[in-house]
């Protein structure tokens, strides 16, 4: 495969054809060992005189070849006992004897008396991996030797050499351990060496490494007519020959480019790759040259000599690609098919050509000569069919040959625009006349045309102004007819709570039948419709650009956890089973829970509705690829048609209209699905088979959360989020001295949701914000529900109002509202609103969320009653919180040793009134004003006994005590123990 160090790359093995000729010295060679009885042979290497400035081929010189890889066999030492002579040029038909794909290769050098050369250069030509040892010394390494394919890494280098010192005229052993697995070219598995001057070799190195380089000109210079004759093209673009040509050179300079590449590439895999490339580059070139030559002929190729053309192209192509044939061989049985099949499509075209100069298109003479000085060329120099020229004069001939082609074409197309620019010259003259003599016609033309275009001016003008007006008045109209459906929606919700809360109330009136089954289908439809408003209303956002994203940052696996759990009511009632499976314990996101949850519902409530009796909802998250989440629905139900799966996700289509439609839905649900997801930057699939089930992917982008989620959060979204499914009715322990705020405008629902909740708390009644907001600060009550959209004050201004006033800063507040956007929702509870109930809401839902915000506030004035732990640490409260307990400390520490200081002087001093502070301070410690100055003197007067300050008798004084007696008896109840004890009990507790 490789013969010389001047041309590693490119030279073959012509031994490989003769198979029997190589038979015939494997067995020489075998039977020359068995007559030796195996004794090693003398294999030194004598380096005579001759060798000032030449290289000596080891090639066929003695070597040793020993096929078992173990320590020690380049010391000198070693023995010669078990090692063969053999070759170290070897293919896969003459390999060594036990040769497993790796061994030792060893052979002896001297100088000669007479050589005066010190210092020698040795040049490895191989497609493996080796390691070189001389005199037991590792001198060099090319790749990395392994046991195994896996492990081998090979390597070749055109231009090192290695440099190695004989000043004596002693024997020298040079080692070399090597091994290939991967034979890339079957005929060369071993590997060459040469052997000479080093300062001569590498100088030979050097030169033909440059000489490989400016090989690279004659394929730039292509490129540069490539880029010109492109231009050209682009700039006229029905010139076709300048298309066609630079596709022809272009393949040219790629051959020229990859057959540079082969040559200096060290990775054998790569050379192995880039010879098939060369020779695919090769069999394509017949193709171009064709369209070329057909173009300028001026003749279109029958469309059966194109196709029998390309199919023998791709045939060459794959042929030299995946097959043995890794060159274009002339010697070879391809290589010949391919340069007869060349010479045919040159042969046709220059009939073509010879033909259209017959026709008078004598220019093409120069293409013609072009290509026969290149055909004639080719053979002579780039086939070497003689042997009359070196590899170098092979490479260089060649480079100018390539040249040839590009350079007649570009002389041919400079005359050919030359040409055409004289024809053009002569026609601007004549088109100059013609302008002259029509030019006073045209300027009266233009005249008139003028004015005409004056009035036609005027008149689009008018007609754009009318237009315009009409637009705004429509697009006015149409703002208004928007803005009338979103407000008629709205106004739905208020009296649907009318509908479907009584109704509900009706169903469990078992006496009447008729009213039961009245009052169910009031109930179904009220439901269905208000599911409907909403999803219209979602879709018509979405269309118009409306609806945005507001991440919030949640754990995505107990958040579907706690979601999907509020549907195991509605599956245990259509008899079915629904199950969650997540990929892991937990993920934290940040996403949309708005939009999320419409979704999640949508495909949870369909694969519900359509399952079978007794089957089984699947709903799992896992990880998917790229960054994304996945969220999957699957049911076993009764499936989606195949043809009418692409239809599924248009609005308001039905998948079959004989279903039934309570069934089937109104086609918006998935619409609504599509759009949202597509909102979020995510998509869906769907996968179904009739009585077999369906199942929705939803694929969102992962967004990692910025701070960790609290599991309350979660679940406090969940329950905002699903008012379809019921609730947890009011506990026990509710009291109904419980006082609650009702604020609406609707006198209809405010007496409904009176007589709802009055058989439970004591109701007070409020018409609009500002009634409510007086009455609140009037009575302090236990809870507060008020709507969003009220005359006067609405219900942000009332919560604000009352959040803001640390008199009733404590007190619950439920906003009931028909605006359920998210922005409505966030901006209500921004403000500090404690729930946010949509319209119609569910009474159990409702007396949960009650019972809910009243226990919360229970056990939070049971941390701070217990121990009066609120004089101590009042951290966790809203900041108008801690300032009110601070004026009330404050107050009570002013006046601590005033004996009338009361529980009116307190309201006074704190400009509240007696009923107003009282009902304040049981809200938010459970303690009246009297029982909390008497609690902040005896924890005064135990600090101070405590600390030794003072007797008994005049701490009393101290706190506010005008009998001694009194406060020893307040004071041991309070306590436990008298206050003379005080001091020995908290020694007592000491450490």
């Amino acid at each position: 495969m490789k013969s010389a160090p001047s041309c590693p790359a490119f030279a073959r093995d012509r031994s490989s054809h003769y198979p029997f000729f190589t038979i015939f010295l494997f067995l020489l060679s075998f039977l020359l060992f068995l007559s030796s009885g195996g004794s090693a042979q003398n294999n030194t290497v004598v380096l005579g005189d001759t060798l000032g400035t030449g290289t000596l081929n080891l090639e066929k010189s003695p070597w040793q070849f020993f096929p078992i890889d173990k320590p020690g066999m380049e010391s000198p030492a070693a023995p010669d006992s078990g090692w063969a002579e053999s070759v170290i040029r070897f293919g896969e038909t003459n390999l060594p004897a036990n040769w497993t794909g790796s061994g030792w290769f060893r052979i002896r050098i001297k100088k000669s008396a007479t050589n005066p050369v010190t210092t020698w250069s040795l040049y490895i030509n191989q497609d493996g991996a080796s390691e070189i040892f001389f005199d037991g010394q590792k001198v060099a390494a090319l790749g990395k030797i392994g046991n195994s394919r896996e492990t081998t890494v090979p390597k070749r280098d055109p231009f090192l050499s290695i440099p190695l010192a004989i000043t004596d005229t002693l024997p020298h052993l040079l080692a070399i351990r090597y091994s290939n697995y991967h034979h890339y070219f079957k005929n060369f598995v071993g590997f060459q060496a040469w052997i000479g001057d080093l300062q001569a070799m590498n100088s030979k190195q050097k030169a033909d490494q440059r000489f490989f380089d400016y090989l690279l000109m004659s394929g730039s210079a292509m490129l540069i007519l490539v880029l010109l004759h492109l231009l050209l093209y682009f700039f006229y673009p029905k010139q076709k020959t300048n298309l066609y040509y630079s596709l022809f050179v272009t393949g040219t300079a790629l051959t020229l480019f990859i057959r540079y590449e082969a040559v200096v590439t060290r990775d054998p895999g790569m050379q192995l790759l880039l010879y098939k490339l060369f020779s695919v580059c090769i069999s394509i070139m017949p193709l171009l040259f064709a369209l070329l030559l057909y173009h300028l002929s001026g003749k279109k190729m029958p469309a059966l000599r194109l196709s029998v053309i390309a199919c023998v192209t791709v045939l060459f192509s794959v042929f030299y690609f995946i097959g043995e044939q890794n060159l274009l061989a002339i010697n070879s049985i391809s290589g010949s098919l391919n340069n007869v099949f060349m010479l045919l499509v040159l042969i046709d075209g220059l009939w073509l050509v010879y033909k259209s100069i017959r026709q008078g298109n004598k220019r093409l003479w120069l293409i013609w000569i072009g290509i026969f000085i290149t055909v004639i060329s080719s053979i002579l120099v780039g086939a070497n069919i003689f042997l009359f020229f070196s590899f170098r004069q092979v490479m260089t001939g060649m480079a100018i040959i390539c040249l040839v082609m590009p350079v007649a074409f570009s002389i041919y197309i400079a005359m050919e625009v030359a040409s055409t620019n004289r024809l053009l010259e002569k026609q601007l003259d004549e088109n100059k006349r013609l302008a002259n003599d029509n030019l006073a016609k045209e300027i009266e033309k233009t005249k008139l045309i003028s004015e005409q275009a004056e009035q036609l001016e005027k008149t689009v003008l008018q007609r754009t102004a009318q237009v315009r007006e009409q637009a705004a008045k429509l697009q006015e109209m149409d703002a208004a007819k928007s803005r009338f459906f979103v407000n008629l929606t709205h106004e739905f919700k208020t009296p649907l709570t009318l509908i479907i809360n009584p109704a509900k109330e009706l169903l469990d009136e078992n006496d009447k039948e008729t009213i039961r089954a009245h009052a169910g289908f009031i109930l179904q439809n009220s439901e269905r419709l208000l599911q409907l408003i909403n999803q219209l209303l979602d879709l018509s956002r979405l269309e118009n650009g409306q609806m945005t994203l507001h991440y919030q940052n949640i754990d995505l696996v107990n958040w579907l956890q706690v979601f999907v759990g509020q549907f195991t009511s509605l599956a245990d009632y259509k008899r079915c089973r629904i199950s969650f499976a997540p990929e892991m314990d937990t993920m934290l996101v940040k996403t949309d829970i708005d939009k999320l949850e419409k979704i999640v519902q949508n495909l949870v409530t369909n694969a519900i509705k359509f399952n079978k009796p007794e089957g089984l909802v699947e709903v799992w998250l896992s990880s998917g690829q790229q960054d994304s989440i996945e969220i999957g629905v699957r049911d076993n139900g009764i499936g989606i048609a195949a043809e009418k799966l692409p239809y599924i996700f248009d609005r308001f289509y039905q998948a079959d209209l004989s279903d039934n439609r309570t069934r089937e839905g109104t086609g918006i649900g998935l619409a609504l699905v599509k759009e949202l997801t597509s909102l979020m930057n995510g998509s869906v699939e769907v996968s179904s088979e009739e009585t077999r089930g369906t199942c929705f992917v939803i694929r969102l982008p992962y967004l990692n959360a910025e701070s960790p989620v609290e599991a309350d959060a979660v679940l406090l979204q969940v329950s905002q989020s699903i008012n379809s499914i019921p609730l947890t009715k009011t506990g026990n322990d509710i009291s109904r001295n419980e006082t609650i705020l009702i604020v609406e405008d609707n006198d209809q629902l405010r007496g409904f949701m009176e007589i709802t909740l009055r058989d439970q708390f004591h109701i007070i009644l409020a018409a609009n914000g500002s009634e409510g907001i007086d009455m609140a600060l009037d009575q302090i009550p236990d809870l507060i529900i008020t709507d969003l959209m009220m005359p006067g004050k609405n219900g942000y201004e009332l919560c604000a109002a009352l959040k803001q006033d640390e008199r009733s800063s404590h007190i619950p507040i439920i906003m009931l509202t028909a605006k359920t956007d998210q922005a409505s929702r966030i901006e209500g509870i921004s403000i500090g609103a404690d729930a946010y109930l949509a319209k119609p809401f569910d009474k159990t839902e409702l007396l949960a969320q009650i019972g809910n915000l009243i226990r919360t506030r229970k056990q939070l004035r049971e941390k701070y009653s217990k121990e009066n732990r609120w004089l101590t640490d009042r951290s966790s409260l809203p900041s108008i919180e801690q300032d009110f307990l601070d004026r009330v400390y404050g107050a009570i520490d002013r006046r601590l040793d005033d004996v009338g200081f009361s529980a009116e002087e307190l309201g006074r001093e704190i400009n509240l009134g007696r009923t107003q502070l009282h009902r304040k301070l049981k809200g938010l410690i459970d303690q009246g004003p009297g029982d909390l100055i008497r609690t902040v003197r005896m924890q005064r007067a135990h600090d101070l006994l405590e600390k030794k300050v003072a007797t008994v008798a005049e701490v009393s004084y101290m706190v506010g005590y005008g009998n001694p007696a009194n406060f020893s008896t307040s004071f041991a109840r309070h306590f436990g123990y008298p206050p003379s004890e005080t001091g020995k009990l908290s020694r007592s507790k000491q450490p």
